[in-house]
């Protein structure tokens, strides 16, 4: 993580925890859709399980944007102290 104990290294890698919580999430808000949907009599279960879609959908959007944040400003691309050498004195 940090280079001769001065600066932290940073890569290009998107953020895996909450990529895989925006992935489960997103799972889940679909699950509790496809469950309350197979009862077609039951009208607001099925109202209820859009709402939770639609917030998990929201909840996952802001986990990948999380996750991802690196990548969206291209001033965060580069490395600044990978090229430079240091002096001795």
């Amino acid at each position: 993580m940090y280079s001769n104990g001065n600066v932290p290294m940073f890569k290009m890698r998107p953020n895996m925890g909450a990529l895989i919580g925006a992935v489960v999430v997103f799972l889940l808000g679909g699950l509790i859709l496809f469950e309350s949907h197979r009862d077609p009599g039951n009208i607001p279960a099925q109202d209820r399980a859009k709402l939770i879609f639609t917030i998990s959908i929201v909840v996952s959007g802001i986990l990948l944007i999380i996750s991802t944040g690196r990548m969206w400003f291209k001033h965060l691309w580069h490395d600044r102290y990978a090229g430079k050498k240091r002096r001795r004195r």
